[in-house]
């Protein structure tokens, strides 16, 4: 912006900078591998700016969710989140699960959070919905292609109950940043991964 005859610009904080390329990186890199859940320590340390509420924020307020069921949202740039406020039955129920029909790992202090936020649709970019319990299913997440998870995101080996009866692989389900609000939970798109262009020549 200009102001009289001198230039002004704002100052970046090369140190943000450096942290949001790094992250740019990270998602790529674990979504390629599956362990998308490493991410949310990523997420929780974006610097959001206390005094105002981001511009391209949605905010959720607290009261407009059915603790435990997830809540299909679209945010400003298009894309949808599921944002679950997990009661204490839900909290009870992940935890219950037994780490022997997870295709991975649970990430540190996951299933504890006040919210549990992810994208809505799978790393092949395959739709999910939501399915309510049902006989031995908890609830959680389906796609047609078979794959279920659980509401936290984390994906499903076979087991009795199962809803879909996919037996391959599939990644969990990828993080969608957020934060805490007053009357809420602010949701934010996320980062996104781009691929340097080539030269024709190259």
């Amino acid at each position: 912006m200009h102001c009289g005859d001198r230039h002004v610009t704002h100052n970046i904080d090369p140190g943000n900078a450096e942290r949001r390329k790094v992250l740019t990186g990270s998602i790529k890199l674990l979504v390629s591998i599956g362990f998308v859940f490493l991410l949310v320590p990523f997420f929780k340390s974006i610097p959001w700016p206390e005094e105002a509420t981001p511009e391209n924020s949605t905010l959720i307020l607290a009261d407009s969710l059915t603790p435990g069921r997830p809540l299909l949202v679209t945010l400003t740039d298009g894309s949808q989140v599921f944002v679950t406020r997990p009661d204490a039955a839900t909290t009870r129920n992940l935890h219950d699960i037994s780490p022997d029909i997870l295709w991975y790992g649970t990430a540190p202090g996951l299933l504890d959070q006040e919210y549990l936020v992810v994208q809505a649709h799978t790393s092949l970019d395959e739709a999910i919905s939501y399915l309510g319990p049902q006989a031995n299913w908890a609830g959680g997440f389906v796609a047609k292609s078979g794959a279920a998870w659980d509401v936290a995101g984390r994906a499903l080996k076979p087991f009795p109950g199962h809803p879909g009866g996919n037996v391959m692989k599939v990644s969990n389900l990828i993080p969608a940043p957020w934060r805490r609000h007053d009357d809420g939970v602010l949701l934010m798109p996320a980062p996104v991964v781009t691929t340097p262009a080539q030269n024709a020549d190259d």
